[in-house]
């Protein structure tokens, strides 16, 4: 939602010249390759400082430096649920640049794991070790390609619309990212309780302890997924009420159940958990 809100609140801000902003960009696209592969908002969104003024500094071939690709890295990656990236100076990125920034930051979080087969690419033999890991990473990741078979060019610099669509790929990435593994710790069952949800670290576990309170005993609980979603954890509940042809004593009831997380999931700290969807079960039909 929090994006959701930002995004259109960019959005006015770009228009709020009154002149036509959003056909500007397209007009800027309109004859370049990738007028089909970027998506304007997600350039709007993370990449504010090539929309001010009517896209005054947009253009795809154009350069891009290395503050600011960065900058954008780290809002996606926070907005993920991660911690941000080290940020750069103002000089225009590098290819190479490019992929130990990213490459390195995303193995470090386990998003990408280091290649294993040789690279193609015979014009990076002279870099470091670390570059080549992050290049490969990228590359059997399909995040980052040469600009040939045999050619990644790692001196070249990245051109605007390279690096929106390098972030977007990224992005695709961290969405398919988002279910957090568990397991159930304990469930118990009172007449006097709070709802919420409550975190407990032990060593290398996160516990999180969810209670919700029904009418009557006779409804069940239990979690479907935890997925990480933009800053916040969300707990999706099913819960399954009593049958419509039983008798339940009609007294508050308090479900509570408690999972454990390992922290390698969950990143750096401060963890924000949140109740997120349910379905409901009745009578054997699932609706949300």
């Amino acid at each position: 939602m929090k994006k959701v809100v930002l995004f259109f609140l960019m959005l006015g801000i770009v228009m709020s010249s009154g002149t036509p902003a959003l056909a500007d960009m397209e007009d800027i696209l309109a004859s370049h390759w990738s007028n089909k592969v970027i998506e304007k908002d997600f350039l709007l969104y993370y990449f504010p400082y090539l929309a001010k003024e009517n896209f005054k500094r947009f253009d795809p071939e154009g350069v891009i430096y290395g503050d600011e690709f960065l900058l954008s890295f780290s809002s996606l990656l926070r907005d993920n649920g991660y911690s941000s990236t080290t940020l750069g100076i103002k000089t225009e990125l590098t290819r190479a640049e490019m992929a130990k920034s990213i490459g390195s930051k995303l193995m470090e979080i386990k998003l990408i794991k280091p290649g294993k087969e040789k690279l193609p690419f015979t014009d990076i033999e002279y870099m470091s070790g670390e570059e080549q890991k992050a290049i490969s990473a990228l590359y059997h990741s399909n995040i980052t390609l040469g600009q040939s078979k045999t050619i990644y060019n790692p001196t070249t610099k990245v051109t605007q619309a390279e690096a929106i669509i390098v972030l977007q790929r990224v992005n695709k990435l961290l969405d398919k990212v988002t279910s957090i593994p568990f397991n159930l710790s304990g469930s118990v069952q009172a007449y006097s309780g709070k709802e919420g949800i409550t975190l407990n670290t032990e060593g290398n576990k996160v516990f999180v302890t969810i209670t919700k309170e029904f009418p009557t005993p006779g409804y069940s609980m239990k979690i479907e997924e935890v997925s990480r979603h933009r800053g916040d954890y969300e707990v999706n509940l099913k819960i399954t009420p009593p049958k419509k042809t039983s008798i339940e004593l009609q007294v508050i009831t308090y479900k509570t159940i408690t999972i454990e997380i390992d922290r390698d999931q969950l990143g750096d700290p401060p963890y924000n958990f949140v109740l997120g969807d349910f379905l409901s079960n009745i009578d054997g039909l699932c609706m949300i």
